[in-house]
């Protein structure tokens, strides 16, 4: 049996599901999940739990875990969450099967730490301030006001931000303009900014059990993050893409530093030189698949069932 973890909605795990053979349980970020028993003696393990279209789930089954977003969650208060994320942790984590990727709420990283790993690795990384003053900001504005200009984007993982008044998205990329700059206080939260690379063209990396899928995403217009062109594919065009072995190497060693087997890397390809962006745990699989028919559904459906 496969257990499987995921976002609500992703198209990328209904199309692996669809090729498999074996059994498998699909949890949702959002399922409610009731451990119903966990017994454990000299002579075996048990451990069974349902969810709101299952009932009866012997965990003790599970032959690999394919972690993509989502996890545990008993849909109680945040102590009986706690439980069932360290209880499901000593019983799923510590068997000896195989494992896709990483659960989220173990994923403690930020990217500030994985770029500072990929520029110790030797990749080039963009230069980056993260600061909460405006008189540095200024500086560093003043620096690449000649030249690209300077992007910001978020530091964590977190989409989004909620006042009393306002619901703010901090999923895309933006451009610091000097507009924008007349409006920040002196002392703000502490944020994340980067000198803008004008890239020849970006690239999204799929890593996978130890392979890389990569495409090459060229963007035909000023956009600052492609990602507003994938509804309508404007001015967009993704080819097949290699990168340089020497390159694929230095990215490995990011994964395995932080022991992820299972994920994607973004960089930006400028005037000859790679530059390394960051690193999403789960990663958006579905439009590069489709686009460049690497059938990673097919690749990763056979590493659940027979572990290679």
């Amino acid at each position: 049996m496969i257990l499987i973890y995921s976002k609500d909605v992703d198209d990328f795990v209904n199309n692996v599901i669809d090729c498999l053979d074996s059994n498998f349980i699909r949890i949702g970020e959002s399922d409610k999940v009731t451990i119903e028993a966990m017994d454990f003696s000299n002579e075996k393990n048990s451990y069974v739990l349902k969810t709101g279209y299952l009932e009866n789930i012997e965990l003790e089954k599970v032959q690999s875990v394919w972690f993509n977003g989502g996890c545990i969650k008993s849909m109680g208060n945040n102590y009986e969450d706690k439980c069932y994320e360290v209880l499901n942790d000593a019983f799923i984590l510590q068997k000896s099967i195989k494992k896709i990727g990483k659960r989220i709420a173990d994923f403690e990283t930020n990217r500030l730490d994985i770029m500072l790993e990929a520029k110790e690795q030797g990749v080039k990384i963009p230069h980056t301030l993260i600061t909460g003053s405006k008189q540095k900001l200024q500086t560093f504005y003043d620096h690449f006001a000649n030249k690209n200009g300077i992007v910001s984007k978020r530091i964590l993982d977190i989409l989004y931000y909620q006042d009393n008044e306002f619901r703010y998205n901090f999923n895309l990329t933006f451009q610091v303009t000097s507009e924008i700059l007349a409006k920040v206080p002196d002392e703000f939260i502490i944020s994340f900014f980067q000198e803008r690379i004008i890239a020849d063209f970006e690239i999204r990396a799929i890593y996978i059990d130890g392979s890389f899928y990569s495409i090459a995403i060229h963007v035909f217009d000023d956009t600052i993050d492609y990602r507003t062109k994938l509804i309508e594919m404007d001015n967009l065009r993704m080819v097949p893409f290699k990168l340089p072995v020497a390159i694929e190497e230095k990215l490995e060693n990011v994964f395995k530093k932080f022991n992820l087997n299972y994920g994607s890397a973004d960089l930006m390809y400028c005037k000859g030189d790679y530059y390394f962006l960051e690193i999403n745990p789960t990663g958006q699989v579905s439009f590069m698949n489709n686009t460049c028919n690497y059938y990673l559904e097919n690749k990763l459906a056979k590493i659940l069932e027979y572990g290679k």
